[in-house]
C-alpha cells in the first residue's frame, strides 16, 4: 500500500509527523495577536482531526476546510501555516470521496485566504513566490487524484474480468453437460429403445407359446445390444479423435433402424458432406433421434429420409405417418430428444423444425456445408 494512501497507517504517522512539526514552528511572539492564534489554532485543530478522521467522511472535509481557512489567512504571520495552507490544498484536490468542484472550490478559498492574509501583512512581493509553490503543490494533488484514479478502475477492471471469467468457465461447463447429456440420450434412448421393442415382442410371442419366433426375437435383442455398446465406443472414440465419417455414420444408423424392424425409404440426392466434425455429429443424432421416436410412437409405419443439396447447405427430412393410438412406448421418453436435436443443429449453426405436416410428423434440419 502506498505511503501516500489515506487508509495507511504509515499515512497517518506522517500527517501526525507534519502536524508536529508545524506546531514545533510555531512563534510565540505571536501570542500578542489573538486573531492570528486563534486561526492558527484552527489550523492545528484541523489538522490534528484529519490525522484520526475516516477517509471520506464528513468529519475529514471539515478538518480539511479548517485547515485551509486557518492556515490561508495566516500564511504571512507563520511558516508553519504555508505548510498547513499547502497540505489542505493537495488533500482538497486529491480526495476521491469528493466531487471535483468542491476540490477545487476549497483550493480556490485556500488560494484566496493566502492572498488576504498577505495584502493584511503589507507583503504583496512574497505573493508570487507562495502562488507558485500552491501551483506546484495543487498539480501535485491533481496527479495523486488521477493515479489513485485510474488504479481504482483497475480494481474494478481486475474484479470484471474475474466475473466474466468465471461466468465463461460456468457456461462452458454447462454447454459440456449439455453435450454430453446428448450423447448419452442418443446411445441409450436408441438402443434401449429398441430393445424395449424387442422384448416387448418376445414376451407377446411366449404368451402365444412361439418360442421359436420368441427364441429369434431375444437374439435380436442380443444383437441389439452389442449393437449400442459399439455405437458407444463410437461415440467415444468420435470425441476423442475429432473426426466422423458422416456418410458411413448415417448408413449405419439406417441400417440398425432397418435391423430393429423399421421401414425406410431413402431419396438421396446428394453427397453427405459437411463442414466440421460438430455439424457430422449433429446430423446423424438427429437423424438417428428422428427414427428412434418413429419406431416408438408410429411402430410399423413407413419412414422416409430425404437428403438434398440446398445451395450452400445439406437439407435433410425425415418423415413418417401419424397414428391414432397411443403405443407402448409413447409416453417412455423424458421429452429431451428433440430439445437435443435442435441444440446440436442450432450449435452447428444449422436450424431445425418439427411438427406435424399433412398427416405426418416432420422433421426438417438444414445445415451449411462450409
Amino acid at each position: 500500500m502506498s505511503i501516500l494512501d489515506p487508509s495507511s497507517s504509515l499515512s497517518r504517522l506522517l500527517r501526525l509527523v507534519g502536524l508536529v512539526a508545524v506546531v514545533w514552528s510555531w512563534n510565540a511572539d505571536l501570542w500578542h495577536r489573538p486573531w492570528v492564534a486563534a486561526l492558527v489554532a484552527l489550523s492545528w485543530l484541523g489538522w490534528a482531526g484529519w490525522v484520526v478522521a475516516p477517509v471520506g467522511s464528513r468529519l475529514e472535509r471539515i478538518c480539511v476546510s479548517a485547515m485551509a481557512v486557518g492556515g490561508g489567512l495566516t500564511v504571512a504571520q507563520s511558516a508553519g501555516s504555508v505548510i498547513t495552507a499547502f497540505a489542505a490544498l493537495f488533500v482538497a484536490v486529491s480526495l476521491l470521496g469528493e466531487p471535483i468542484w468542491s476540490g477545487w472550490l476549497v483550493a480556490a478559498g485556500t488560494v484566496l485566504s493566502m492572498c488576504v492574509s498577505m495584502l493584511i501583512e503589507g507583503a504583496p512581493g512574497r505573493l508570487p513566490g507562495l502562488l507558485a509553490g500552491a501551483a506546484v503543490i495543487t498539480l501535485g494533488g491533481w496527479s495523486r487524484r488521477q493515479a489513485r484514479t485510474a488504479a481504482q478502475r483497475n480494481r474494478l477492471l481486475v474484479e470484471q474480468n474475474r466475473i466474466i471469467r468465471v461466468e465463461r468457465d460456468r457456461a462452458a461447463a454447462l454447454a459440456e453437460r449439455g453435450r454430453i447429456a446428448r450423447d448419452i440420450h442418443d446411445v441409450l434412448a436408441h438402443t434401449l429403445g429398441g430393445l424395449v421393442l424387442q422384448l416387448d415382442a418376445a414376451d407377446a410371442l411366449l404368451e402365444a407359446r412361439n418360442v421359436e419366433q420368441a427364441a429369434a426375437r431375444v437374439k435380436a435383442s442380443h444383437a441389439l445390444a452389442v449393437s449400442g455398446l459399439a455405437d458407444a465406443r463410437r461415440v467415444v472414440g468420435a470425441l476423442r479423435s475429432g473426426h466422423l465419417d458422416a456418410a458411413a455414420e448415417l448408413r449405419r444408423v439406417i441400417d440398425e433402424h432397418r435391423a430393429a424392424g423399421g421401414e425406410l425409404a431413402e431419396r438421396v440426392d446428394t453427397a453427405v458432406e459437411l463442414a466440421d466434425e460438430q455439424a457430422a455429429v449433429a446430423l446423424t443424432r438427429a437423424v438417428q433421434e428422428a427414427l428412434t421416436n418413429a419406431r416408438k410412437h408410429a411402430p410399423g409405419q413407413p419412414v422416409t429420409l430425404t437428403l438434398r443439396d440446398s445451395g450452400d447447405a445439406l437439407a435433410a427430412t425425415i418423415a413418417n405417418p401419424l397414428v391414432a393410438q397411443r403405443t407402448l412406448l409413447s409416453g417412455t421418453g423424458s421429452g429431451a430428444g428433440l430439445l437435443g436435436m435442435r441444440e446440436r443443429i442450432e450449435a452447428a449453426g444449422g436450424t431445425l423444425t418439427a411438427g406435424k405436416e399433412d398427416g405426418r410428423w416432420t422433421v426438417r434440419i438444414l445445415l451449411p456445408r462450409k
